[in-house]
């Protein structure tokens, strides 16, 4: 009986299938890898869905695997605001201010409509962490390197800032309400906020059919584009004025 059972058991020890779970390797972390994923969490479910388990779990990692990168949710969120900001810089050779300026807004803007979850904290932190500073400092080089009188600069830097970024959080606001869906057509538009204006006392028709028209235009590149055109026009002829006042 013995020689029989012994007959009967393996000569090769018994391995683990490759695709055991016991030797399926753990995804490697990075840093890197850990925003990317964040900020897709962010931008899929909002910024207060976002938890160090649920961001383990995505990543296919342990919370303490996550943990090990970043030491606080509020040290990650620092850093994915970083990474947002830092699509703000300047690229390329240099240009004239307006060109520059062009490019700035539009740049800033679509990174902010890229992540509408985290358009509101970028636009309050801004100008407070390393990277933002950094960022600001390239912006204001440019501008001043493109054409910009030094006495304009700070007007020409917040006119600018202000502008491109308050358009945007205004999109961005529209965009968390609806989705990524169209914002429907525009006489649906204007009858709805036609009804809201019925309600207001002390209001013409006539002057409830012209707000109705103006409120339901949507924010699009169209309208950016026109305030942008706009200011810059208003600071060449600013510039062009105090030049000739000096002469």
């Amino acid at each position: 009986m013995r020689r029989t059972l012994r007959a009967c058991m393996p000569s090769t020890p018994v391995t683990v299938p490759p695709d055991s779970p016991r030797r399926r390797p753990r995804p490697e972390l990075s840093r890197g890898r850990i925003l990317e994923v964040a900020i897709a969490l962010i931008d899929e479910r909002g910024l207060a869905a976002l938890g160090m388990r649920d961001l383990g779990a995505a990543l296919g990692a342990t919370t303490m695997a996550v943990y090990r990168h970043f030491a606080s949710k509020a040290e990650l969120l620092e850093a994915i605001m970083d990474a947002v900001v830092s699509d703000y810089a300047p690229t390329g050779p240099q240009r004239p201010w307006p060109e520059e300026a062009r490019d700035l807004s539009r740049r800033v803007r679509a990174s902010l409509l890229r992540h509408p979850e985290l358009a509101d904290v970028a636009g309050r932190e801004f100008r407070r962490s390393e990277t933002s500073l950094r960022v600001n400092a390239a912006i204001i080089e440019r501008l001043q390197a493109g054409g910009v009188p030094a006495p304009f600069l700070p007007q020409v830097y917040w006119t600018l800032s202000s502008y491109t970024t308050g358009f945007a959080l205004l999109e961005a606001q529209a965009l968390r309400r609806r989705g990524v869906t169209p914002p429907g057509p525009a006489v649906a538009r204007m009858r709805k906020i036609s009804g809201f204006l019925a309600q207001v006392d002390g209001l013409s028709a006539t002057t409830r059919e012209e707000a109705a028209a103006v409120l339901a235009r949507p924010l699009d590149d169209t309208q950016f584009e026109f305030g942008l055109e706009t200011i810059i026009a208003g600071l060449a002829a600013r510039f062009a004025a105090a030049d000739q006042a000096q002469a």
